[in-house]
């Protein structure tokens, strides 16, 4: 499954992210299934002992959260972390394992799920570092799964980890081949949060 390009505009949340949280989780876990079981079936690099393994395995950030007077969190599409994230394709006794096929996406928390882009994922196309929105991107709040190979020699595959620090929420990147499976897990925690004071006027009484 190839995936578009995302389109760099103030439209692209309303048009892709925001839908049912319910539908999207069982939609998710329905496409899951089916492409695990292809996946299992078609990969025939991948021996059923290999070992998958995703670096980091868990990322925390701690963050101050802005509200407005309805206690809506304000959303900063450009106020973010990239991190590089390591896929690593092994056989049982660690030798690497070339040129597979490796299925990867995002999912989010159904409880902080808001349909705000707050995690992405990009290929490093040029092994430079730095994301490049609209050439690099792969799976987002649109739950793409998106198909990578490791390298030759190496086993390994590097990406990089767009995550938004505007709103708490909680999600995870996970990938899969063959039979084996890694995920690791994200979330961002408001320790503090900044909201205006909602004032509201007493009613005075008018002497007539």
């Amino acid at each position: 499954m190839q995936t578009e390009p995302r389109e760099k505009s103030e439209n692209t949340a309303s048009k892709r992210g925001w839908r049912a949280s319910g539908f999207r989780g069982l939609s998710t876990t329905l496409l899951l299934s089916g492409t695990l079981l292809l996946s299992s079936c078609s990969n025939d690099t991948v021996p059923v002992d290999a070992n998958l393994t995703l670096t980091p395995e868990t990322h925390s950030t701690q963050i101050t959260e802005r509200r407005n007077a309805e206690g809506q969190c304000l959303f900063d599409s450009e106020y973010h972390l990239d991190i590089p994230i390591l896929l690593q394709l092994s056989t049982s006794n660690g030798s690497p394992i070339g040129d597979a096929e490796l299925s990867i996406y995002v999912d989010f928390a159904e409880n902080t799920y808001t349909g705000l882009s707050t995690l992405e994922l990009y290929d490093d196309l040029n092994s430079n570092g730095v994301v490049d929105e609209e050439s690099e991107y792969i799976s987002g709040f649109d739950a793409d799964i998106a198909r990578v190979k490791t390298d030759q020699w190496t086993g390994s595959r590097m990406l990089l980890m767009r995550v938004n620090l505007s709103c708490s929420f909680q999600g995870e990147v996970f990938a899969f081949t063959g039979g084996v499976s890694a995920r690791s897990s994200i979330e961002v925690v408001a320790d503090d949060i900044i909201q205006p004071e909602v004032t509201i006027d007493e009613p005075t009484d008018e002497k007539t």
